[in-house]
């Protein structure tokens, strides 16, 4: 009997150890959770009937469906707010962003490119003075982003900066910008080529209505910005990244968001 007993005992003990080291396997194997903040620019993130759209969560499902090993998951916050939420390690990195943008003060890490963007200056097509204006946009009066960092501006965003040195008047964001421009509010606006791009496939006769100018305000690569303490190491996002390029989806998805721009 005692014999049984024992052999039963460990049997039950044996049992155990193999439940608990098999969910300790399972657990192991879960995808390590990577907070990913994304701020509306452009293309790069948008609403739509409600719902955030863009590059960025784009990029989201593609990293998760290419790996298993890390969970990206979205996280909105804002063009100003952005440096603390990853200085703070409130977001693990923020998505398509450019290391000229004001993060010199900030213990981050930057990726290797991943896409290339550019701001452009724009003006009505019925004025019939767009040459002079893109001649010496300094004199002026721009339409801008609050918060967005530009060419003509050596990429200070600082509000009073901007409003000190040049004529200025600044907006929420780019679609505040274009209505401005087009109700005449200021004969220059700088938008991003995708968010140009995204209006002219969505407003009839818009491309019509503006003259672009031929020299951009600023050509950048959108890189990644990362915690010191991101929960993913930038040697392996940056492998990541680049063995996703490889497979040509990343650039195939960037220029479907811009292909409004060409024709």
């Amino acid at each position: 009997m005692r014999l049984a007993r024992n052999a039963a005992l460990s049997g039950f003990v044996l049992g155990m150890l193999l439940v608990l080291s098999g969910g300790m396997v399972a657990k192991a194997n879960e995808p390590i959770p990577v907070k990913v903040g994304a701020y509306e620019y452009g293309v790069v993130y948008f609403y739509q009937d409600g719902e955030p759209r863009g590059m960025a969560p784009s990029l989201i499902d593609l990293l998760n469906d290419f790996q298993d090993e890390y969970a990206f998951e979205l996280s909105e916050t804002s063009s100003r707010r952005r440096y603390q939420a990853v200085a703070d390690g409130e977001v693990d990195l923020v998505l398509l962003e450019s290391s000229k943008w004001d993060w010199e003060n900030y213990d981050v890490r930057f990726s290797g490119p991943i896409v290339q963007e550019e701001d452009l200056y724009v003006a009505l097509a019925d004025r019939g003075n767009a040459e002079a204006l893109f001649s010496n946009i300094a004199s002026y009066p721009m339409l801008c982003v609050l918060g967005f960092h530009y060419g003509f501006a050596d990429f200070n965003a600082d509000p009073a900066y901007l409003r000190q040195n040049f004529d200025v008047l600044l907006r929420y964001n780019e679609k505040e910008v274009l209505a401005g421009l087009l109700a005449g509010e200021a004969p220059i606006g700088v938008v991003s080529a995708g968010f140009l791009a995204a209006q002219f496939g969505e407003i009839p006769g818009l491309r019509n209505s503006l003259v672009i100018a031929d020299q951009p305000d600023a050509t950048y690569d959108l890189v990644s910005v990362l915690s010191e303490g991101s929960a993913i190491p930038l040697e392996r996002f940056n492998q990541l990244v680049s063995e996703l390029r490889a497979t040509g989806e990343v650039e195939r998805l960037w220029q479907q968001f811009r292909a409004g721009l060409a024709g």
